[in-house]
């Protein structure tokens, strides 16, 4: 026998992903941002370390969440963002449990909980070992090719790939639907801007926002491809100076109900970034600026999806088309 053949076999086979682990029965190897770690192959106490992504994704596919990271509002209560606005569920009337804050997790409350998998962004690896010490932890990259890899990553980790395939199709009839509605947009440019504290602020991508926009046939402009171009995921500070190359068929902002927004503040705070600011681009001035709540803009769980399918169709319908 070829000695050489065999040891190179030997290294291949274990070498490889699929066999790198040994995991116990009723535990499966998953890939993630991580590594590779044994996780059980139907969790049944998970744990969300972001709540308007992980979380979020998790209860809306039925996957049985039984801690989730929240948030404190200016009242000091508890709430997990867009999960309440969208689900009703809240630290009180659902069976989820409170894990911490982003700055501050709380890890005793998340071992006494007893969870058999947690699931987290690959932001959240700072804290592997500690997270590791209460149970098995994965961690699921955000991928600005494939905006649904984030979510049908959680899917796959905890065994709701079926659900998730499900609502794709869904969201995949309404998107048709939509397009027909819209064909003026194939092709039409859009920048996703905002004003905050004073600075002006661009973004290559905005979580499900800009999934929709580009399933719907838009194309980003000039600032923000090139952001996207340069591996931008989210968004940027930039100078006032560039307020030319953010010119664009349509604008998209976003207000956020959590912080008791208004239609009109988004506009007011880009006011505060670039006095004047509406006069300098096209889209403003001929009605084209587009304000849509931040807690439907960010994420990719399928209500938000559907529901950005019909706030953007509704509010190109009804704005003026551009011009040339």
């Amino acid at each position: 026998m070829n000695m050489k053949l065999v040891a190179s076999c030997l290294f291949v086979c274990l070498a490889s992903p699929g066999l790198a682990l040994d995991c116990a029965d009723g535990q499966r190897a998953f890939a993630h941002a991580g590594g590779e770690t044994c996780i059980p192959e139907l969790p049944q106490r998970i744990i969300g370390l972001h709540d308007q992504s992980v979380t979020l994704t998790l209860v809306e596919l039925g996957a049985p969440v039984i801690g989730s990271h929240g948030r404190v509002d200016d009242n000091e209560q508890l709430y997990m963002r867009s999960v309440d606005l969208l689900f009703g569920l809240d630290f009180d009337n659902g069976q989820i449990g409170f894990a911490g804050t982003w700055d501050q997790m709380d890890f005793e409350a998340m071992a006494a909980m007893s969870p058999d998998l947690i699931i987290g962004r690959e932001y959240d690896m700072e804290a592997r070992e500690k997270y590791e010490t209460i149970a098995p932890t994965v961690f699921i990259a955000d991928t600005p090719t494939d905006p649904m890899a984030f979510p049908r990553g959680i899917a796959d980790a905890a065994g709701v790939s079926d659900t998730y395939e499900a609502q794709l199709a869904i969201y995949e009839a309404n998107l048709e639907r939509a397009r027909f509605a819209l064909p003026q947009v194939q092709g039409a440019t859009y920048s996703k801007i905002q004003g905050w504290e004073g600075k002006l602020e661009v973004y290559a991508g905005y979580g499900g926002l800009t999934k929709v926009l580009a399933d719907l046939g838009f194309a980003r402009g000039t600032a923000g491809q090139q952001m996207a171009d340069r591996g931008v995921v989210w968004g940027e500070e930039v100078s006032a100076e560039i307020l030319p190359e953010l010119e664009a068929d349509y604008l998209f902002d976003t207000y956020t109900i959590a912080y008791g927004d208004t239609l009109a503040d988004p506009a007011l705070r880009l006011n505060d970034a670039v006095p004047g600011w509406c006069g300098f681009l096209t889209a403003c001035t001929e009605g084209r600026y587009i304000v849509l709540p931040r807690e439907y803009a960010t994420g990719f769980s399928f209500t938000q999806l559907n529901m950005l399918l019909q706030m953007i169709t509704t509010n190109v319908a009804t704005s003026a088309a551009p011009q040339g």
